[in-house]
């Protein structure tokens, strides 16, 4: 029988693992039980509170990403999930870089507006983070 905890769990035990933490230390940043973690990780604990989940997933740093009643994509996630992700971007980035420059403008005549330094940053921040999901969803998932 396969419960809505199972995926948690996987998610939950390769992030703890990525991390080199204890499923102790995990429960402790978590504010659960060390057994509510290990049945998750197993699979064999049939439901969980959407406030616990969250909660460990978030002391892992994994974003959850939901749709609303309109179809928007709507993010969950905490201050540690999104230097999380950073570390995780710049990792990817230094296994992948093939050392070309991809320029992100037109090449026409035309000239580009001026900038400023914090938009350039923005614009690179969300460029690398939409690169690094779209990498992660083509690569082939383990089992």
């Amino acid at each position: 029988m396969a419960f809505l905890s199972a995926p948690i769990g996987q998610l939950l035990k390769n992030a703890r693992q990525r991390l080199k933490l204890s499923r102790e230390q995990l429960a402790h940043r978590g504010g659960v039980s060390t057994r509510l973690v290990a049945e998750l990780e197993r699979g064999t604990r049939p439901n969980v509170s959407l406030e616990s989940a969250l909660r460990l997933l978030k002391a892992v740093g994994v974003s959850v990403i939901t749709e609303v009643p309109n179809g928007a994509p709507a993010e969950v996630r905490g201050a540690s999930t999104a230097a999380l992700e950073r570390a995780a971007r710049a990792a990817h980035r230094r296994q992948s870089w093939t050392g070309r420059h991809i320029h992100l403008h037109d090449e026409g005549e035309d000239p580009q507006p001026a900038r400023s330094n914090a938009k350039r940053i923005v614009a690179v921040a969300e460029v690398s983070r939409q690169a690094y999901l779209i990498s992660r969803l083509r690569r082939p998932r383990r089992r």
